[in-house]
């Protein structure tokens, strides 16, 4: 196979693709010469071990009536609000937070802002906009390799608040059933060994890529060569996780005391939906699954 080979002395082209085997590519990122699981259960049943660390970030679009959420006074003797009141036997184990905003959020439309709600991204919608990584994706570079799945991203809509290093919106999964599935049910052997010959294609595929990826670095200058060097190091880290991921397929998935849940199909029943997904997230939570989860509510 002719790989592409690239001189010092032309500019290259904002469509040039490292390729690897076959149809496969991966793009490059912008250069001046152009112009991303779960737990040991043993741990999670552990009492003696720390609880691990966690981050769900659920997200109402429509929002919230303030003076339902917000107390009026700060400290630890605050009179309930009535959202807060329905969580008033865990009252010593929150807090509220109020008066936090993101700087330059005058976006296309009102609701634009949803679109940086993690990743504090200036002027959403606008022209030139690109979003940036969101606080769980982070997260989750860190410590998803720790568990199964190294995030989840959930919606009732399909939308989410979830995006990538390059500013991709992840799609939200809407299905409890689908969800479910993932995280208790164990596949056939068939479909563990299809698994495993995709992971196995896909580090192939980043191995030839990065072969070419060196000798394209002989003929870029310094500047270019360290944002190289940054694509190159997020390109390895796929390629752990892809590792991590072939360990995770041979693994049994944990046992919960629950049944299949069925999917609401009743479009206007958004409480409905909502409940189930919360139940779910429980359940991910409670066999260390993921420490990592986002939920928009549409």
């Amino acid at each position: 196979m002719n790989l592409p080979y690239v001189t010092s002395g032309k500019g290259l082209s904002r469509r040039h693709f490292l390729r690897g085997t076959g149809a496969a590519i991966l793009s490059l990122p912008l250069l001046d010469a152009m112009s991303p699981v779960f737990g040991t259960l043993a741990r999670a049943a552990d009492n003696s071990q720390p609880a691990p660390k966690r981050l769900v970030a659920a997200c109402a679009t429509l929002g919230f009536h303030g003076p339902f959420l917000f107390p009026e006074k700060s400290g630890r003797e605050y009179e309930l609000t009535p959202y807060l009141k329905l969580l008033e036997k865990h009252r010593d184990r929150f807090t509220v937070f109020s008066g936090l905003s993101h700087p330059e959020q005058q976006g296309n439309n009102g609701h634009a802002s949803e679109l940086t709600w993690l990743t504090s991204a200036q002027r959403p919608g606008l022209a030139g906009f690109r979003n940036t990584i969101s606080l769980d994706q982070l997260i989750a570079e860190q410590i998803g390799i720790q568990t199964r799945f190294p995030s989840l991203v959930l919606s009732t809509s399909g939308r989410s608040m979830s995006w990538t290093s390059s500013g991709v919106e992840i799609p939200g999964e809407t299905s409890p059933a689908k969800l479910f599935k993932a995280l208790f049910i164990n596949g056939s052997e068939q479909e563990m060994a299809s698994e495993l010959r995709q992971l196995e294609r896909g580090r192939s595929i980043l191995d030839t890529v990065m072969g070419e990826a060196k000798r394209l670095e002989r003929e870029l200058g310094p500047r270019d060569r360290n944002k190289l060097d940054e694509y190159l190091t997020a390109v390895r880290d796929l390629e752990s996780r892809l590792q991590q991921s072939q360990g995770w397929t041979t693994r049994p998935k944990p046992r919960v005391d629950a049944e299949l849940p069925k999917d609401i199909a009743e479009r206007n029943d958004a409480i409905g939906k909502q409940r189930l997904m919360y139940d779910m997230i429980a359940l991910a939570l409670q066999t260390d699954s993921t420490r990592t989860i986002t939920f928009q509510l549409s």
